[in-house]
């Protein structure tokens, strides 16, 4: 696990956030893990799931952007080019919707931390958000060879659980330092299912090209706290 400061011309000289280390993620294995389902309990049950569109996928309102977030971990950033890749059609629209919810995400975990780190109340709205995020995702119907990849991707369900925690219990959290992320269940829990969810692509897409195989690796491996 690297840990880092967050880099001073992105935030408040007070705010600490944590890094992801390359060498931490690229060691990626498959750990066994099985196909879970989200467990936000924000979500709406019962919708039915719908094909996946970029007309209706959230952008959220954070001060940061997708490559403010990417530079505050800091951490590479390697957009996926979708008309290099070989990649059925079907497959590449569900894609460009789960990378662009995984950018908002980045943006999200990023500003969370930094601000749930400088204050002692937190900030519900943030909670909110990511409940949006999640709930998108769970109403998005994945190809049926994308279907584990999507369950892994429940990960930020598991990243809202640790921030949920952390909103109240306040300054009695005792995760929330740099030295204590990594051991919180939920952190290791989501770690471990982002890491799966890499592989699963790599293993599907064995094809693509050099730079959409560092995308996989950046989307999922800045989105992970360890």
């Amino acid at each position: 696990m690297n840990i880092k400061r967050l880099t001073n011309a992105v935030v408040a000289p007070a705010a600490i956030c944590l890094a992801i280390g390359l060498s931490a993620c690229s060691s990626a294995t498959s750990q066994g893990l099985s196909s879970r389902q989200f467990d936000n309990p924000a979500a709406k049950s019962g919708n039915a799931k719908s094909q996946p569109s970029m007309d209706s996928v959230p952008v959220l309102d954070l001060a940061l952007s997708v490559n403010d977030a990417y530079a505050a971990i800091p951490h590479r950033r390697t957009a996926m080019d979708f008309a290099a890749s070989n990649a059925p059609d079907q497959d590449k629209r569900y894609l460009e919707v789960a990378f662009h919810l995984i950018d908002q995400a980045i943006r999200l975990r990023v500003t969370a931390y930094q601000k749930f780190s400088r204050t002692d109340g937190g900030d519900p709205q943030l909670i909110s958000d990511l409940d949006r995020v999640i709930d998108f995702l769970q109403n998005v119907e994945a190809p049926a060879h994308l279907t584990s990849y999507h369950q892994h991707l429940q990960g930020l369900s598991d990243q809202r659980a640790f921030f949920a925690e952390w909103q109240t219990q306040g300054q009695q959290f005792q995760f929330g330092s740099p030295d204590k992320l990594g051991s919180h269940p939920k952190i290791q829990s989501a770690s471990t299912a982002l890491r799966e969810a890499y592989q699963i692509l790599m293993q599907e897409y064995p094809g693509e090209g050099a730079k959409n195989k560092d995308a996989f690796f950046d989307y999922h491996c800045a989105l992970d706290f360890i």
